[in-house]
């Protein structure tokens, strides 16, 4: 085409020195790249097929690039998920928060006082559920390893958290969440 190397790299938003590389056989173009070179030098790539190394090195970079399309969906749908639990248990907290603070605060009749604690249970049931599953997702990495460690750095702030991976930690979790139960319905039984 009478072209330089300088020309076809800048033209393909590459270095010369690259170009080079793939003249001289050092190495070879990831299959993106080689897709515009052959759109760029206007031939099909059937022409390479019959060379067993650049296939080999084709197959790499391609299996290569799935493992990384794959591994950055995964960081995307967990950034969501994150997001999504992150609000949610806040908004939960909060209301929770809000009515025990206003149950203190104003004296409310005995039914009115049992229903707002009954849902104060359904919401904290919620709130724990939620956090259970929210620990299960963050942790998955974790599912299967026989060396999982029980405590984890928390999934967003700061300090630590039970791993329900961990042999002990789903019995641990499991005992927490029958003591708060146990406490809401002592105090709905003792109104």
């Amino acid at each position: 085409m009478g072209k330089t190397q300088q020309n076809v790299a800048d033209e393909l938003f590459l270095t010369r020195q690259s170009l080079s590389n793939w003249e001289n056989g050092e190495n070879f173009p990831d299959i993106p790249t080689l897709i515009e070179l052959s759109n760029y030098y206007g031939f099909s790539l059937d022409t390479i097929k019959g060379d067993e190394y650049l296939i080999k090195q084709v197959k790499k970079d391609y299996e290569y690039l799935i493992k990384q399309v794959k591994k950055d969906y995964e960081l995307i749908n967990f950034k969501k998920a994150n997001k999504k639990y992150s609000l949610t248990l806040t908004i939960l907290l909060v209301i929770i928060m809000l009515m025990a603070i206003s149950m203190s605060i104003f004296r409310f009749s005995t039914p009115v006082t049992k229903f707002l604690t009954i849902i104060l249970l359904i919401l904290s049931s919620v709130l724990i559920l939620l956090s259970y599953k929210f620990l299960k997702f963050v942790y998955k990495d974790y599912k299967g390893d026989k060396n999982a460690p029980l405590w984890v750095s928390k999934a967003f702030g700061y300090g630590i958290s039970i791993n329900p991976y961990h042999k002990s930690g789903k019995y641990i979790l499991i005992v927490l969440i029958i003591i708060i139960f146990t406490l809401f319905g002592w105090t709905i039984y003792s109104m």
